[in-house]
């Protein structure tokens, strides 16, 4: 997925799954996503103000502080979460990181690619956090945590998320 989605959003994505799981009202402390996303709270903590200012996620301080989210599950979509984190994936840079590939000045792959690009644009448009909720409910999936699927990345261990 690297190709498509900068590591920070791959973590906003698991963070706001995380809360998606949540009784409504449930503040979520940040060490608690931080976990569950399995990434450190400073990293943590840079990603999400990125998703409050887009009005995504709320934060609470003092007693019980902790996160919830900003919307509703249904009315949060994954290309607004990406987009509140990396900005808009259909920015017109190449997938071979020519720069700008264009209709009239493509690369060699720009012709197969358009299409899959609108189709994934398409995809994270319609799908949204309930929706993903829901599909890891019917799957049946055996949740880590508090309900929660991580996710592995490419490359991704446990001592590399220590470090982070």
């Amino acid at each position: 997925m690297s190709i498509l989605f900068q590591h920070s959003s791959e973590l906003a994505i698991r963070a706001m799954m995380f809360l998606a799981q949540q009784s409504p009202g449930k503040l979520s402390p940040v060490h608690e996503i931080a976990d569950h996303a399995g990434v450190s709270e400073a990293y943590l903590a840079k990603i999400t103000q990125r998703l409050a200012s887009a009005g995504l996620v709320r934060s609470f301080r003092g007693p019980g502080k902790g996160m919830e989210l900003g919307r509703t599950a249904q009315a949060i979509t994954l290309a607004s979460v990406v987009h509140a984190v990396q900005g808009p994936l259909d920015s017109g840079d190449c997938v071979l990181g020519a720069g700008m590939c264009t209709g009239e000045n493509p690369c060699v792959l720009h012709r197969e690619w358009l299409p899959l690009r609108t189709a994934i644009q398409d995809m994270l448009e319609k799908t949204t956090l309930a929706d993903l909720v829901e599909s890891l409910r019917q799957s049946g999936a055996a949740p880590e945590g508090n309900g929660l699927v991580r996710i592995p990345l490419d490359g991704d261990s446990d001592e590399k998320r220590r470090q982070q």
